[in-house]
């Protein structure tokens, strides 16, 4: 947990949902500019897929390190 937000009274919250993550991605100026916005629509809907697929066939615990969803899908391990 992140405890020393009191010493930057003026940085911005992190969204606690991915799907808000994506969506401050996919509307941010300096992401579109710097990375084009095309490059920036794929990632979204990269991302998006991703989010649908896990939620699918995958139930969130925060008590688990990593879910078998992610192993499967996200560790080349």
């Amino acid at each position: 947990m992140y405890e020393d937000y009191k010493k930057y009274p003026n940085l911005s919250k992190l969204p606690n949902e991915l799907k808000d993550s994506l969506d401050k991605i996919e509307n941010n100026k300096e992401m579109n500019k710097a990375f084009g916005k095309e490059v920036i629509k794929s990632f979204v809907k990269l991302r998006t897929s991703e989010l649908k697929d896990f939620n699918d066939n995958e139930k969130f615990d925060k008590s688990k390190p990593i879910t078998k969803w992610e192993r499967q899908n996200t560790l080349d391990c």
